[in-house]
């Protein structure tokens, strides 16, 4: 359990580090004058990337809501609710 609540935390800094980085991109679209055409092609490949980078947030608040259930279940009811927080802090970076 610790293991994946672990993992989960590396994930949600993955997931905010590769929307630093979609913020950047964005940016040299805007500041970089581009053909049409191959701006009109990043800016959708930066749309699918933000919907892909939203649901996997939104996945693994899930998974963190899960595991903390779990935990409540198994007798760790005193368990730190900081998690819960982790979960909301992943949903806002949508």
């Amino acid at each position: 359990m610790e293991r994946i609540i672990s993992n989960l935390d590396k994930v949600k800094l993955k997931l905010d580090e590769a929307f630093f980085y979609l913020d950047e991109i964005e940016e040299l679209i805007q500041e970089d004058e581009l053909s049409e055409e191959a701006g009109t092609r990043v800016t959708q490949a930066s749309e699918r990337l933000a919907g892909e980078l939203a649901a996997l947030s939104r996945r693994v608040a899930e998974l963190q809501d899960i595991l903390q259930a779990l935990e409540q279940q198994e007798g760790g009811g005193g368990g730190p609710t900081g998690s819960a927080g982790g979960a909301s802090a992943a949903d806002s970076a949508d």
